[in-house]
């Protein structure tokens, strides 16, 4: 299992620039399932399509926090059929108070992130036990 910014630090554009497709919460497995396109390489200034993005699934384990701010009134928030672009990056004290108050109960081991929703203008907070990754056309082996 890998903290967040272990998983991170080996994309080719880490969380940046990503999409969430859809999450699954199965609280009684403590799992999470996020289904993501992420970008998989920059192409060339030739190529008309300069972002190449893959689909992906974050399988996150031990699962012990998860909840989404409300989205920011003056954004188009209204789900309209396509995926949610998101930017990630750790969770650090002074960035949120209702975090601010959690951290200190989470079990010193866990990783704790978040993704920022660019079209609520806010942020989904997990905090977990470790995480994996796979790109979905890639199969389980």
């Amino acid at each position: 299992m890998k903290s967040f910014e272990e998983l991170e630090l080996e994309l080719p554009n880490g969380f940046h620039d990503a999409e969430i497709r859809g999450i699954a919460l199965d609280y009684l497995a403590r799992t999470a399932i996020l289904s993501m396109n992420m970008l998989s390489g920059v192409g060339t200034p030739d190529n008309e399509n300069l972002n190449i993005y893959r689909r992906a699934t974050v399988r996150i384990a031990g699962l012990l926090l998860f909840f989404v701010e409300p989205p920011h009134p003056k954004y188009n928030f209204l789900l309209d059929g396509e995926p949610l672009s998101v930017s990630g990056d750790s969770v650090r004290a002074g960035q949120n108070s209702e975090m601010d108050c959690l951290l200190p109960a989470l079990p010193q081991n866990s990783t704790v992130y978040r993704f920022f929703l660019d079209e609520w203008n806010s942020f989904v907070y997990l905090a977990a036990e470790g995480v994996e990754f796979l790109w979905d056309d890639q199969g389980s082996g």
